[in-house]
C-alpha cells in the first residue's frame, strides 16, 4: 500500500506543474500508468518576486523592487496505453502583473492568456518491478506556443513552439523510498536558445497516505543575449540566455486509491536573466481506469 501511495503521488501531485510557472522544466515520470488507467490533476500555482538576476547579479526588479507575479491555473494528465507506453498533456491558463515602485512613473502591467501546452509520450525501456536495474524511460515531448504577446518582464512565457526529449531514472530503495532523475533537452522558435534540464528528486512516505519529497531542478543554456548586454532591448526577451536553480518542497495526502491532494513550495537559489522567483501551489488529482 505504501507503494501504492507514492506512485500515485508520483504522477498526480503538482511539483512540475508549479515549477512551469517559470521557464519550463521536464515533464516526465520513469513510473508508469498502469495500462487502461490515467490520472487528471486541477492545480493553481502562484509565483511572487521582488528581486531579478541582472546577468547574474541579484538587483531589484526593474520597477523599482515591486512585486513581478503570476499566477497560473494548470490541468495535467497522464494515461497508460500499455506497459511501456504512456501519454500526458499539460494546459493552463495565466495572469501577469508588474507595477513599478516608489518614486517612479506609476505603471500596471498585466497579461492574461493561455500558456504554452505540453504534450509527450513515454517509453519505458527498463521496468525495475522486473528487473534489479532502476526504472528507465525516454520521453518526448512537443510544445505549442499559447499566443501570449512577449516582449514584457512579466510576459506568460517566451512565446516559443518546440520539441524537448528527455531520459528518466527512477528507483524504489524501500517500499517507503524513492529516487528518480530527469535529463533533456529543449529547442524551441522565436529565437528563444536551446537549453538542457536537469531534476534530481526524492520522496518519502510517512505514512496513512501522507507523502514527502524534494527536488533541485536547473536550466542550464549556452546562448543568447543578457539583460543590458549588446543587442538587447524589451522586445527580445525571449531570446534571453535564461538560466536558473531550483530547490522546492512538497506535501501530499491520498485519503483513497482516487484522490490526492497536493502542496508545493519551490524557490529560485540561483540564476541568470530571471526573476528570483517564490512559488507556491496546491493541487487536487484523481485517478481513473477504463476497464
Amino acid at each position: 500500500m505504501h507503494r501504492q501511495y507514492f506512485l500515485s503521488f508520483t504522477r498526480v501531485a503538482p511539483v512540475v506543474a508549479a515549477l512551469a510557472a517559470l521557464p519550463a522544466f521536464g515533464e516526465g515520470s520513469p513510473w508508469l500508468p498502469t495500462p487502461g488507467t490515467g490520472n487528471i490533476s486541477l492545480s493553481y500555482v502562484h509565483q511572487t518576486a521582488d528581486e531579478f538576476y541582472r546577468v547574474t547579479a541579484k538587483r531589484p526588479t526593474p520597477g523599482g523592487g515591486e512585486d513581478l507575479s503570476q499566477s497560473t491555473l494548470w490541468l495535467q494528465g497522464s494515461y497508460g496505453l500499455s506497459d511501456a507506453l504512456a501519454l500526458d498533456v499539460r494546459v493552463g491558463r495565466a495572469s501577469s502583473d508588474f507595477t513599478t515602485g516608489p518614486g517612479l512613473p506609476a505603471i500596471k502591467d498585466s497579461h492574461d492568456g493561455l500558456v504554452d501546452i505540453n504534450a509527450g509520450i513515454t517509453w519505458r525501456i527498463v521496468d525495475e518491478a522486473v528487473s534489479e536495474m532502476p526504472s528507465i524511460a525516454l520521453r518526448v515531448g512537443a510544445i505549442i506556443d499559447g499566443g501570449y504577446s512577449t516582449g514584457y518582464i512579466n510576459s506568460l512565457g517566451d512565446g516559443g513552439s518546440g520539441a524537448e526529449v528527455s531520459v528518466l531514472v527512477g528507483k524504489f530503495l524501500t517500499d517507503r523510498v524513492a529516487l528518480s532523475g530527469e535529463f533533456g533537452y529543449r529547442t524551441r522558435d522565436n529565437n528563444v536558445p536551446d537549453n538542457t534540464f536537469l531534476k534530481v528528486s526524492g520522496g518519502v512516505v510517512l505514512g496513512q497516505g501522507w507523502v514527502l519529497s524534494g527536488a533541485y531542478e536547473r536550466i542550464d543554456t549556452d546562448s543568447g543575449l543578457d539583460i543590458g548586454g549588446p543587442g538587447f532591448s524589451p522586445s527580445r526577451f525571449p531570446e534571453l540566455r535564461e538560466e536558473s536553480q531550483l530547490l522546492s518542497a512538497s506535501l501530499s495526502f491520498a485519503p483513497s486509491d482516487r484522490f490526492n491532494v497536493g502542496f508545493v513550495y519551490a524557490a529560485i537559489i540561483g540564476g541568470r536573466n530571471t526573476a528570483n522567483s517564490d512559488v507556491f501551489g496546491v493541487s487536487l488529482g484523481y485517478s481513473f481506469d477504463t476497464f
